[in-house]
């Protein structure tokens, strides 16, 4: 277990009151055992990654790091349960004393709950960081990578927008939409329905690609086709536009 902060929140308290501790083994039982009577309790990482969960007169229910959980955890509410261990009082952290610190990206599959397995989550924590592009929204700004695919039933260009802000990726949104027309190579048209047009600004300010002057109406709204420079896209994701042109080249 890496962190060296902890947070801990039961069903009687509110989010805004979570207890931060240092994560050290003493403090982790301690709130888990102040917690008993909570119908259930979560500890988690500064930045809310879930590091295990409780519920009611159960000390631990789910808690993916095992070799933690074997080794330090599970010896350690043996002992106390016997009266052989005291704990030292659970000393709580003020937020403020932490600003600016960012936590690790945890070494146990926090993924778990998500389904996924721990062999993909050592996949996941091996890759580098790929390369991303600004994109600013909610007065933020978030660094945007472009994965490349096609869809399957025009074969056209498809990107997909994955937000790398937590220096770990989740989906953001599509960037393109297929309106059953089949469009030239490194074409596609770009979703202005979900994004508005701003996004049209986004590609051309960042050197993506450019308008092309044609548009397609679906609906109520009507969709800008962008040529994408493949150079860009191959930048952005090799693997996934070298899989896209093979393809469109076989069709």
């Amino acid at each position: 277990m890496n962190q060296e902060y902890l947070k801990g929140i039961h069903s009687e308290m509110c989010s805004r009151e979570a207890i931060i501790f240092q994560a050290t083994e003493n403090n982790i039982i301690s709130f888990l055992k102040n917690s008993l009577f909570a119908e259930r309790s979560e500890i988690r990482t500064l930045d809310g990654k879930r590091f295990l969960t409780t519920i009611k007169g159960k000390w631990i229910d789910i808690c993916p790091d095992r070799i933690y959980l074997e080794e330090k955890l599970k010896p350690l509410i043996l002992a106390v349960k016997e009266g052989r261990k005291m704990l030292l009082p659970l000393k709580q952290i003020k937020v403020e004393q932490l600003e600016g610190y960012r936590p690790p990206i945890p070494d146990w599959n926090y993924f778990f709950w998500l389904g996924c397995s721990d062999e993909e989550y050592e996949n996941f924590r091996k890759q580098q960081k790929p390369k991303t592009v600004m994109y600013e929204a909610f007065g933020e700004k978030f660094p945007i990578q472009l994965k490349v695919d096609k869809y399957s039933i025009t074969g056209n260009l498809a990107i997909e927008m994955v937000n790398w802000k937590h220096r770990y990726p989740s989906s953001w949104a599509a960037l393109t939409v297929d309106l059953n027309e089949v469009c030239e190579k490194d074409c596609s048209y770009v979703d202005t329905n979900h994004h508005g047009r701003k996004i049209l600004s986004w590609i051309i300010e960042n050197g993506l690609g450019e308008l092309t002057g044609q548009r397609n109406r679906s609906g109520y709204c009507t969709y800008e086709k962008i040529r994408f420079y493949p150079e860009k896209l191959k930048d952005c994701d090799p693997e996934g536009y070298q899989r896209y042109k093979i393809k469109f080249e076989e069709t």
